[in-house]
């Protein structure tokens, strides 16, 4: 949903090289176990792709 959107952004404004962070949305009404899986899952994934800038 979000990622289309960001993907288009991106390209509107010449960005594509860019890297795309994405977390799985919705976050309202999870339960703190869910979001932390989630904050955890981002930082990884950011972890990556800074590793491979």
């Amino acid at each position: 949903m979000f990622q289309g959107l960001a993907t288009s952004e991106m390209a509107a404004l010449g960005a594509t090289a860019l890297p795309l962070l994405v977390v799985q949305h919705p976050l309202g009404g999870e339960k703190p176990e869910a979001v932390s899986r989630r904050a955890l899952q981002a930082v990884e994934q950011l972890a990556s792709l800074l590793g491979s800038a």
